[in-house]
């Protein structure tokens, strides 16, 4: 449909210049969603300068001949509605106008409006509704298979989206190619509503859609990852010179723990192209996520060599040096805040760092700022609960953890808060609080069953808390956790047998739960005869973990028990490199002593009683084998 709009221009220039259009009116902010921020403004990617969405004047093609067909009096008044609504920040308005103008005249520059207002207002459905209808208008318009791409993307259809990341890719070998390759522009001019002009960049940003896809679908079920895979094996072979397929490769070999092939096929990127910053990432990434942090940190010096205001890079510089030396991670932080004082996240990063580096005032300051600016207000409210706590400011703790009604750290912040209440002497406090928790999230209810528990545990009150959780177990009689802090409470009270149908119960519910094989094994080793029974579970369990200190523990343990004692050692020095702790310390210490090692078994306990002096555990061994220090 061909059409003109001159009378809609018309009325657009006369209510502009009666001030009821302006773009001025706008404030710059971040991007807002349509269906919930009529009060944010909108900002321009490029400049990050506020904008206001306009219609462009007509324009038209050379030799042309213009039509006086106008769009109808509905459509007209759907878009003067859409450009009042959008200079008022009604945004919500102004993409439901252009929608309903879109799908009545067909009109491809109204379409392909409404689809740009879509992706930036962030409303996924409607961006891929305007974007398959623009591409039933002009099926080889790369911006369309691109926002339809993202879209899908979004909603988490990876083969659909790389449909259209391949369809950008065969147009632009044609003669768009050539264009996004030398930079240039290109400004398109349909049915008289002319499109904004866009850059055209190169190939290899255009094809970045292959490294959106494939880190979107890392969590995403194997039989889907391994379909990307061939997918972007064809894509290789078509196009060898395209590192950013490679890259796509990578990162999906990467999640399924194929390391190896994932370091091979991003290096082939980067002896392909050492200048391609997304490669060198990856590569980066890769070596993070292999714990090869030395090496990861010599290839982001490299990268800052060549690239010194690549903000993507220091900051990634700045996270790997957190692994490795966290008081110069915690300088580069503080660089990156300072020459970026409004990115949160950055500040964020500090914060979290000054927190682990017990400066106290530096993580408090900040984490306040962050507040002050609505920024992620559950979790800043969670660690200004931390950092009250390690001032030992009791009541302030306190009144930032009950802050804290929604998000990941919920659980943790209330039972920390009820936990400072009951140490506090504000014990009726904390359990009319958990009650109100149970009433109030149901979905947590038996974790407060169980934090009330503990709690009641930790001041003594044994019997209490079996009490508590007998009314949790009887509303939650499979419940794992709560069987198993059950269990616990009864090996105390030397309810042995309770504690034994307890396990059980748990081990029928999960019979692959190495913590639960572990702690059933354990229990028969240390409080039974029946050793060999213990060893089954305990072999199990290895079987399932076998790294977990814990297990390993119990392992040389319980080979102990059957006098097996070669055969315990290697287990339990295993167990006490990973976790020195006083416990495995005084397994490994006696095995040792019986076995004829009594100097190394009175090393590693006095050096264990140096590091922990209120320890009880080795003194009554080395009492009870009339070990002398």
């Amino acid at each position: 449909m061909r059409s003109q709009f001159f009378v809609c221009f018309t009325l657009l220039f006369i209510l502009q210049s009666c001030g009821v259009l302006t773009s001025e009116q706008a404030q710059p902010d971040n991007r807002p969603n349509p269906d919930t921020a009529n009060e944010i403004a909108p900002t321009s990617p490029a400049t990050n300068t506020a904008i206001a969405p306009k219609v462009e004047p007509v324009t038209t093609e050379p030799d042309t001949t213009l039509e006086t067909e106008q769009f109808s009096r509905e459509v007209l008044y759907s878009l003067l509605t859409a450009e009042i609504a959008g200079a008022r920040q009604q945004y919500n308005i102004t993409l439901r106008q252009y929608i309903k103008a879109a799908s009545i005249t067909k009109d491809v520059g109204i379409i392909a409006r409404a689809t740009r207002l879509a992706q930036y207002f962030r409303n996924g459905n409607q961006a891929l509704n305007m974007g398959t209808l623009w591409l039933e208008q002009e099926p080889n318009n790369i911006e369309a298979h691109t926002i339809v791409a993202s879209a899908y993307v979004d909603k988490r259809q990876p083969l659909e989206a790389l449909d259209h990341a391949e369809s950008i890719l065969a147009l632009l070998t044609k003669e768009t190619r050539k264009q996004a390759a030398n930079n240039t522009q290109q400004t398109s001019t349909v049915n008289g509503l002319q499109s904004v002009e866009i850059p055209q960049p190169n190939i290899k940003q255009r094809a970045a859609i292959l490294e959106t896809i494939a880190n979107f679908s890392r969590t995403l079920d194997l039989e889907t990852r391994e379909a990307l895979i061939s997918r972007y094996h064809t894509l290789d072979k078509r196009y060898p010179e395209l590192s950013p397929v490679k890259v796509g490769l990578s990162v999906l070999y990467a999640s399924k723990r194929d390391t190896d092939k994932a370091f091979a096929i991003v290096r082939e990127a980067i002896a392909q192209d050492e200048d391609y910053l997304p490669a060198a990432r990856q590569e980066i990434n890769l070596l993070n996520a292999n714990r090869q942090f030395d090496e990861a940190l010599v290839r982001l010096k490299q990268q800052l060599e060549k690239t010194p205001n690549n903000a993507r890079i220091r900051l990634l510089y700045a996270r790997t040096l957190a692994q490795t030396d966290i008081k110069a991670a915690y300088e580069e932080f503080t660089i990156l805040s300072d020459n970026a004082p409004k990115n949160l996240d950055i500040k964020f990063s500090k914060a979290i760092i000054a927190l682990e580096l017990r400066k106290l005032d530096d993580a408090q300051q900040t984490f306040t700022e962050l507040l002050n600016r609505n920024y992620r207000p559950n979790t800043i409210n969670y660690y200004l609960g931390n950092v009250a706590e390690l001032k030992k400011e009791t009541e302030t703790a306190i009144s930032y953890y009950l802050a804290v009604n929604g998000g990941n750290d919920f659980v943790a912040a209330n039972t920390q808060a009820a936990r400072l209440m009951a140490d506090s002497n504000q014990l009726d406090d904390a359990q009319i609080h958990l009650q109100k928790l149970r009433n109030r999230s149901p979905n947590f209810r038996a974790e407060f069953f169980n934090t009330e528990a503990d709690i009641l545990e930790d001041q003594g009150q044994t019997q209490n808390a079996i009490d508590v959780l007998n009314v949790a177990i009887n509303e939650y009689p499979d419940n794992i956790n709560l069987r198993y802090t059950r269990s616990s409470l009864y090996e105390k009270t030397d309810r042995l047998s309770l504690m034994e149908d307890d396990l059980r119960h748990a081990l029928n519910l999960e019979p692959e739960n190495a913590a639960i094989l572990n702690a059933l094994g354990y229990f028969l080793t240390n409080r039974t005869e029946r050793h060999q029974e213990a060893y089954m579970l305990i072999k199990k369990a290895i079987g399932i973990r076998p790294k977990d200190s814990a297990i390993l523990d119990s392992m040389g343990w319980v080979l102990f028990k059957l006098g097996r004692f070669d055969e315990a050692i290697p287990y339990l020095r295993q167990a006490f490199e990973q976790f020195p702790d006083p416990e495995i310390a005084s397994h490994l210490g006696e095995v040792l002593w019986v076995n004829g090692n009594q100097q190394e078994a009175l090393q590693i306990w006095n050096k264990n009683l140096e590091e922990n002096p209120d320890d009880t555990q080795i003194p009554a061994v080395m009492r009870r084998l009339n070990a002398q220090p």
